[in-house]
């Protein structure tokens, strides 16, 4: 119940940002509670990760693994031609099985449901036959 909480609260703060992109991380990166460099650490993201980020000054909101925190914009590289988000924000669903159900499986990096979470073999497709 505390992930969807915190993805929904995510979902709310990239509705809210209009910079909202795709980047990579140049770096091990902590994944910060808050965004500061005193901010609880949650976890680590690696190197060369793909994440969805909303950007506010020095810090950048992603989820990695299902944990949504803060990452240092020093830290991220963006995806060249990466699509902004549109519309009315993101639609979250937890699991394959739970966009398979819904019909939108496959999800291209870039489209309302993309997660890195889902994108295993992370070539930018999540949920497709196999994953």
């Amino acid at each position: 119940m505390r992930t969807y909480v915190r993805m929904m609260a995510l979902a709310a703060a990239l509705m809210g940002m209009s910079e909202a992109a795709t980047a990579l991380t140049t770096a091990n990166a902590n994944l910060r509670r808050t965004p500061t460099t005193t901010g609880a650490v949650l976890g680590t993201v690696p190197t060369n990760t793909l994440v969805l980020v909303a950007c506010s000054g020095q810090w950048c909101r992603t989820t990695y693994k299902g944990t949504a925190g803060y990452v240092a914009q020093s830290l991220l590289k963006p995806v060249t031609g990466s699509a902004r988000l549109t519309g009315n924000g993101t639609v979250y669903y937890r699991t394959c099985t739970q966009m398979r159900a819904a019909g939108v499986a496959p999800v291209k990096l870039g489209e309302p449901a993309y997660r890195t979470a889902l994108d295993r073999n992370q070539n930018s497709v999540a949920c497709e036959r196999g994953e």
